[in-house]
């Protein structure tokens, strides 16, 4: 268990400096860098544990995997990226009149501060805890039953968006003000209805999104497949680690807005990564 504790620290620490110096070297625009160059005290201590968590998954999967090589670092590197960095970025894309710091080249530069980590820490995870007996059992995915599912998640992606940022995100003053202007708390009716009238498009924005979610997490079925439980969990360590990075300080959140979208984004991602792991889990024959 020890061993196990310090290889994985030894992790947190390379993927801390990778990201580090992921920042630094990036083409962030000077107003960006400027806003950001006041650190939080505590940002340190809540960097390394969310750090710590995105290693955690990584050696959860890896332990539960019989897939090994450069496919088993591409699949997670895939699930990662595009889960954890990719879907979180887009979202403030969607919402970028509530950052007006924020340029478009910042948000990618943002995507790819997480990319480079990953790209590091990895294979040193792989050389750490890989698998040495190889059971070579290929999975083969119904596709027509994929899609199918896919769809089903989109739609359950939307209501659970829905759900949780009104009954638990919307229900700080702060958050409302800081995205609508106004502290005016509607129905939750009132405000789907708001919503229809004056973005519309959220709706469809928020169904592909819950589609790409789904698309995304496919390759764990192929690389986690032994066990249903072991699934469903890392289903949801892999979701969990969009909403585990909110408890970092930082530059575009005040602080009880960032509390606010932790809170929902931790108890609705985890719903949902358990609805996911079940709908995606084929029992095997």
């Amino acid at each position: 268990m020890l061993k196990i504790f310090l290889k994985i620290s030894v992790s947190v620490i390379v993927y801390t400096v990778v990201f580090i110096l992921a920042n630094v070297l990036l083409p962030f625009s000077q107003r960006f860098r400027e806003l950001g160059s006041s650190e939080n005290p505590m940002g340190s201590l809540f960097m390394l544990i969310s750090n710590a968590w995105i290693c955690f998954t990584i050696y959860y999967i890896i332990k539960h995997t019989t897939m090994r090589g450069i496919k088993l670092f591409l699949n997670i590197l895939f699930v990662l990226f595009f889960v954890q960095c990719f879907m979180t970025q887009i979202e403030t894309l969607f919402f970028r009149e509530a950052f007006p710091i924020l340029t478009k080249s910042d948000v990618i530069c943002i995507i790819f501060a997480g990319f480079f980590p990953l790209l590091a820490t990895i294979p040193l995870l792989m050389k750490f805890f890989q698998n040495k007996i190889v059971i070579t059992e290929k999975e083969k995915l119904n596709e027509k039953s994929i899609v199918l599912k896919i769809g089903i998640i989109g739609i359950i992606y939307l209501f659970i968006y829905m759900l949780f940022g009104y009954f638990v995100a919307w229900q700080f003053e702060e958050l409302r003000v800081f995205y609508s202007g106004s502290s005016e708390k509607l129905s939750f009716c009132g405000q789907i209805l708001n919503n229809l009238q004056t973005n519309s498009i959220i709706f469809s924005f928020q169904i592909l999104r819950g589609i790409l979610f789904g698309i995304f997490i496919i390759p764990l079925i192929s690389m986690v497949n032994q066990n249903k439980i072991t699934f469903i969990i890392s289903v949801c360590l892999v979701y969990l680690c969009t909403a585990i990075v909110l408890i970092i300080p930082n530059v575009l959140f005040p602080d009880t807005v960032r509390l606010a979208h932790f809170i929902e984004m931790t108890s609705s991602m985890l719903l949902f990564g358990i609805i996911v792991g079940n709908i995606l889990w084929e029992k095997k024959i």
